[in-house]
């Protein structure tokens, strides 16, 4: 009795809607796992298989941010300072009260932000995409050890922008702003960025003198001394310096290595340069951390040159004396040893390092930074007072793998279901009895109700993957603009 209530005021339910016109209400839930979307005016039934959405949404959301987010501080983590530091301690103290104030520094060498005329025979789609992920690379990166390592100093050695000596003031000016979005400044730390490269000013004699003038404006002096951490950074423009036609050019850091001889320095000295020292590839080999298996190339070419000569070389390690000496250019790891006539005619030794780049489309597989740790108290005068780390970044191309990947899976997981979805189970939703609507399963003798059955599906299911197909990507632009723009 009750079942012919039912059925009857179903029947009813159905005279109503012909009466008026047979209209049907915009959504639609006729299924647990869908949500049927009417479009009236173009008469579409557009069905959205929430569930399915839902899982690919999460199953999305675990990969991106284990990416973005768990990748990167497991990366970070081993970088940590204590995993590394050890400095002398009293071995009178327990070793969990045992804490040594170091200062901590962090070199990042070569970001050379990308623009579009980085890569001029490429569509500029292309670009476009791959200056997203390369900025993206960089920020995400800089937040991270900012916020997770704590750097007390931060230093840049040069390279800043790809074409920062060829731009006008206007495009410069862009760049600049640019850049400080990708690297802003963290409160409490100090970030200096004033020493250029030659890509932000040119090289030796084909220096641009405008584009120097430019540089220093806005970054500061490109040669200069600054104590952290009870040692002194020794920043020197050996770019200018190498400019053997322009005394406008080479007499500014000449002078600035004149004034630092007549001055008294207690602390060690740290030399900072953008373009490595003159060294001998042959007897002078990288060490096992560098990616290349070539010898240290010595070349030159337009505005650009792989070492500084050895006349000058020699000039800058006479007059400064440090006891470490980092650069960049190369954008691969290597560490030598240099030997130099000091002001008193004695031979006295260096190490140099020159720091890999920390941008994902420099060349390398594994971008890093350098980590160093400084502690200078005077109380065990003639160890050692500085300790250095190479600090490798997360693989920058793991992701764009594990996406796309995932972008395949997902599809072709999502055809199958939705495929598999009018077999198994179309026939059971009753509500989808219209004949316009789900092709249901029904016996058919002749070819021809056969085939026109299975023209039936194959649109529905295209219209199926096409709607979900829209839902999903959307929702994941979100995911991924977070992401992208809030990390």
């Amino acid at each position: 009795m009750l079942k012919r209530n039912t059925k009857s005021k179903a029947a009813a339910r159905a005279k109503d809607r012909k009466k008026k016109g047979g209209k049907k209400p915009l959504f639609n839930r006729k299924h647990k796992g869908i949500i049927q979307i009417n479009v009236p005016y173009f008469k579409w039934k557009l069905r959205v298989f929430w569930k399915l959405c839902a899982v690919s949404l999460i199953a999305w959301f675990l990969v991106i941010n284990h990416y973005e987010h768990i990748a990167v501080k497991h990366a970070l983590n081993k970088c940590a300072w204590d995993r590394w530091e050890h400095w002398p301690t009293d071995p009178t103290v327990p070793k969990k009260k045992q804490h040594v104030d170091s200062h901590k520094v962090a070199l990042f060498a070569d970001p050379q932000i990308m623009d579009k005329h980085s890569y001029p025979n490429r569509p500029w789609i292309v670009n476009y995409v791959t200056q997203i992920l390369v900025d993206h690379y960089h920020k995400r990166n800089w937040r991270y050890v900012q916020y997770h390592l704590k750097p007390q100093t931060n230093f840049f050695l040069g390279d800043l922008f790809d074409g920062g000596s060829y731009w006008d003031d206007d495009y410069w000016m862009k760049e600049y702003n640019r850049f400080n979005e990708i690297f802003p400044k963290k409160p409490e730390t100090r970030t200096v960025m004033s020493l250029p490269g030659n890509h932000d000013i040119g090289f030796g004699d084909t220096i641009v003198e405008s584009s120097l003038d430019r540089f220093a404006a806005y970054f500061g002096p490109t040669s200069s001394s600054i104590d952290v951490g009870n040692h002194t950074f020794v920043l020197v423009d050996t770019i200018s310096l190498s400019d053997r036609t322009n005394p406008n050019v080479s007499d500014v850091p000449r002078q600035f290595l004149n004034n630092w001889t007549r001055q008294a320095h207690p602390y060690p000295r740290i030399l900072l340069t953008h373009v490595p020292l003159y060294r001998n590839p042959e007897v002078q080999t990288c060490g096992k951390q560098r990616e290349s298996h070539k010898k240290f190339p010595i070349q030159k070419g337009v505005q650009y040159q792989t070492v500084i000569d050895s006349d000058l070389s020699q000039e800058v390690l006479a007059k400064v004396q440090p006891s470490f000496v980092f650069s960049g250019d190369d954008h691969d790891y290597c560490h030598i040893k240099h030997s130099y006539t000091t002001p008193r005619n004695t031979i006295a030794e260096t190490e140099e390092i020159t720091v890999k780049s920390c941008a994902m489309n420099m060349g390398i597989s594994r971008p890093a930074i350098q980590l160093l740790s400084l502690h200078n108290d005077g109380a065990a005068p003639g160890l050692p007072t500085m300790q250095t780390q190479i600090c490798y970044l997360p693989d920058p191309y793991s992701p764009i793998w594990a996406y796309i990947a995932m972008a395949v899976c997902n599809f072709l997981g999502m055809v199958w279901y939705l495929a598999k979805f009018d077999k198994v189970k179309g026939a059971r939703i009753a509500d989808y009895k219209d004949k316009g609507e789900l092709p249901l399963p029904v016996s058919a003798d002749s070819k021809a109700e056969k085939s026109k059955l299975r023209k039936k599906r194959f649109k529905t299911l295209l219209n199926d993957v096409n709607v979900n197909l829209n839902v999903i990507v959307t929702l994941l632009g979100y995911i991924f603009m977070y992401y992208y723009k809030c990390l």
